[in-house]
């Protein structure tokens, strides 16, 4: 609704969903899970096997439908979302943020240029990579590979054109472009260094060919590119939203995992009521010094 309401250019697309059994999560783990998003409201179908190889072409215990997913250019989305945010008055500035204070009445970014912007907030949503003033036991971050490969015999290709990921923590996720390329990702590590995720790229590439061929056999398992990135997590799963400790007009965003949509949008709404002075108990559940469960 907002990408038609503000006439954002991003390529915007609806999808459905499909989430697939897998590892440990079969049609009865699926079927609970089918349970408790109904209860809650979620729309879904449950497929059996029959039902989704039939559908889909996708040979696996069961699966749960849903629609109202998306896909984006995320590029162009940013820098529309950028430009109608700055004709509404907001001030893009560009360089780079060397320091952070705040006080009981007002946050301060220095900046590399030497000059220091001041304001009633300031909120730090900086990707994987926190500041020194934000610190957290729960922090972790992990690298992930993904490939596209060239275009393919629409044959090839699943109704949908869905999204699909699957159920189990070792998952893999993949989507299709427009020119009928497939996109698949995961094989995920707990590793941050850049030189070993490198190191590693041809391992990786290799590994998700062998689960595209195993999960579409009838697509070619060729490499038009590769590539991988990192991304911030936490050890309990839950993101890191919230006021900064010792920082009082300071509040961050962090440890999405493989939920930026969701949690993304669950930070709009934690962090534009705290600056607005509204409080909530369970806005504890994702505060930056919450304890490690494992410890308590």
């Amino acid at each position: 609704e907002r990408v038609a309401e503000l006439a954002l250019g991003c390529a915007f697309l609806p999808r459905d969903t499909v989430y697939l059994a897998a590892g440990d999560v079969g049609s009865r783990e699926l079927l609970d899970e089918a349970t408790l998003r109904q209860k809650a409201g979620l729309p879904g179908t449950l497929m059996d096997h029959a039902t989704l190889l039939g559908s889909f072409g996708f040979d696996r215990e069961a699966a749960i439908v849903s629609p109202g997913s998306a896909e984006a250019d995320p590029l162009s989305l940013c820098h529309a979302l950028l430009r109608v945010a700055a004709g509404r008055g907001a001030r893009l500035i560009r360089d780079e943020a060397v320091a952070f204070d705040s006080t009981a009445n007002t946050a301060s970014v220095q900046l590399g240029c030497g000059r220091t912007i001041e304001a009633g907030h300031v909120v730090l949503a900086t990707g994987y990579v926190m500041p020194d003033c934000v610190t957290s036991d729960l922090h972790r971050v992990a690298s992930s590979w993904a490939l596209a490969t060239l275009p393919q015999a629409p044959e090839a290709l699943w109704p949908g054109p869905a999204l699909v990921w699957e159920a189990s923590e070792d998952y893999v996720y993949c989507r299709t472009t427009i020119d009928g390329r497939i996109i698949i990702g995961g094989e995920d590590e707990d590793s941050d260094d850049p030189q070993h995720r490198k190191e590693l790229g041809p391992e990786k590439t290799k590994a998700l060919l062998g689960k595209l061929r195993a999960l579409v056999p009838g697509a070619a398992p060729t490499v038009g590119h590769a590539w991988s990135g990192a991304f911030g997590q936490t050890v309990d799963g839950l993101p890191l939203i919230g006021r900064v400790p010792g920082y009082p007009r300071m509040l961050a965003a962090y440890g999405y995992g493989g939920n930026g949509i969701t949690f993304s949008f669950l930070a709009s709404r934690i962090i534009g009521a705290l600056i607005g002075g509204a409080e909530a108990p369970w806005f504890s559940h994702f505060a930056l010094d919450r304890p490690d469960p494992a410890r308590l």
